[in-house]
């Protein structure tokens, strides 16, 4: 008895920490701006047909994302699409559009 109350509470435990994890999904547009936040940095992107899509953050762990950000800026002008890779951490909504602002950017990906 005491053997199935531990895997109970075991596999309450692991389906509690499995839930409340982040969902990870990619957009795709052409990054326009990007803005110091104080210790976070919110990157602007977009569709090709002009549609402004939700911004994301890029959080002192990822700064080395600044960089590539800054060059995708400069191609964009030149209709440069990029992949990019988002972790939301507020939730398991994985719309380009939610109308929320804990989107971290984690990686991205030029498309041409």
């Amino acid at each position: 008895m005491k053997n199935l109350f531990l895997k109970v509470v075991l596999s309450l435990i692991l389906a509690i920490s499995f839930s409340s994890q982040a969902k990870v999904f990619t957009c795709s547009g052409i990054i326009t701006d990007v803005f110091s936040t104080f210790d976070t940095f919110e990157v602007r992107y977009e569709r090709a047909s002009g549609f402004e899509l939700e911004p994301v953050t890029v959080y002192p762990e990822q700064a080395y994302l600044l960089a590539p950000v800054l060059v995708a800026i400069a191609e964009g002008k030149n209709g440069s699409e990029y992949t990019l890779i988002i972790e939301n951490r507020d939730g398991n909504d994985s719309r380009c559009h939610d109308g929320e602002s804990e989107n971290a950017l984690i990686g991205l990906s030029k498309i041409n």
